[in-house]
């Protein structure tokens, strides 16, 4: 008999440490237009409320509003610059670190403008606005609110960075549960396939062993990990092959997934699933058996992958829990945040489910 492939044990501890949260920051990337676009809202708003804090309306309302707008608008976005530039080294750093050393960071900024604004108030004789202020009035007063908001801003952050951290660790279990778990009866029916070629077919009995190997190294590996198409469609096809060996010609099979791009990342074993399911419920329990299409569609970043069978015509046996469908639609709103879907339908005896996701790349992630 052929000698065996090794294959590495699993290092439990080093897993559960991979599987651990990432040290990320709590602060939020301020170098993105969307959260430039929040500081510009919330600076205006502020701008709002410390115009019509004084209870007057006059003609002058509407200028000392432009005038505080235009000052805290170049406050929040010089302040949102820095926070940008600094944001890469503070990843080495703990959170108290970066909240003491942003929180100053925003001080002087706000020190520095609140200077230039007062020295070009003066020189340009710009005073309507702070006739009765003195230098240090100025400051201090454009310190201690900029300080307080500041302070607020971020305890914010991190309020939003422990609620993060917790719906992460809570999916993240979820996804722990739902890929653990696999139909027992396919593990039997692998071992005793396997059993019954060792005599017969030593050859496909160690080539048989390897592919379910692979598929359960597949299943503890980093549950948060996407993997590449081209690497989801092997799996796919050694969990096909073993199934081969026991249905033989019961089960037929085409791919025609040429359209799905290779370096496509999708969630590990997501199309096994759906396999066995077309052949517990559609196959199997077919003396003649049936045959399933795998297809796949690329059209405007979106992937469209579509598994059809034909169903048994018992219908007891075709009904399921739907445990499967519902941990594979939990899975894609975990990976991909909403932007992902699969749709069930059956038309004149053919089953399909199709599963709908954006395209991206490794680079992406």
């Amino acid at each position: 008999m052929p000698k065996m492939k090794s294959y590495p044990k699993l290092n439990t501890a080093k897993q559960i440490n991979n599987n651990t949260v990432p040290n990320s920051l709590f602060l939020p990337d301020f170098c993105s237009l969307r959260m430039v676009f929040a500081v510009v809202i919330i600076g205006e708003l502020l701008a709002f409320i410390l115009t019509l804090a004084p209870l007057r309306m006059d003609q002058q309302l509407w200028s000392d509003l432009a005038l505080i707008s235009l000052f805290i608008q170049w406050n929040g976005l010089m302040c949102s610059s820095i926070l940008c530039l600094l944001r890469p080294f503070f990843k080495n750093y703990s959170n108290q670190f970066v909240a003491l050393s942003s929180y100053l960071a925003v001080l002087l900024m706000i020190a520095f403008i609140s200077e230039l604004t007062f020295y070009i108030m003066q020189t340009y004789y710009i005073t309507d606005i702070i006739s009765s202020a003195s230098h240090w009035e100025f400051l201090l007063h454009n310190l201690l609110i900029g300080g307080i908001i500041s302070a607020l801003a971020l305890h914010y952050f991190y309020v939003q960075y422990q609620w993060r951290i917790k719906i992460e660790a809570e999916s993240r279990t979820k996804l722990q549960l739902l890929q653990a778990r696999i139909r027992p009866h396919f593990l039997f029916n692998s071992m005793n396939t396997i059993a019954s070629l060792t005599r017969t077919r030593p050859e496909v009995a160690e080539r048989i062993t390897e592919d379910l190997a692979d598929l359960f190294r597949m299943l503890f590996r980093e549950e948060r990990e996407l993997i590449s198409w081209s690497r989801e469609l092997t799996l796919s096809e050694h969990y096909i092959d073993i199934e081969k060996q026991r249905l033989d010609e019961r089960l037929s099979i085409r791919w025609q997934v040429a359209a799905i791009p290779d370096d496509a990342m999708v969630p590990a074993l997501i199309l096994q699933p759906l396999l066995e399911n077309a052949i517990f419920h559609g196959i199997e329990p077919e003396i003649n058996g049936g045959s399933i299409v795998v297809s796949g569609e690329f059209d405007k970043n979106q992937l469209k992958i579509t598994v059809q069978n034909t169903n048994s015509k018992n219908l007891v046996h075709r009904q399921g829990n739907k445990m499967a469908q519902a941990n594979i639609r939990e899975r894609l709103n975990a990976h991909f945040n909403g932007r992902a879907s699969m749709s069930c339908h059956e038309e004149n005896d053919i089953y399909f489910a199709v599963l709908f996701m954006p395209y991206q790349t490794k680079n992406d992630i």
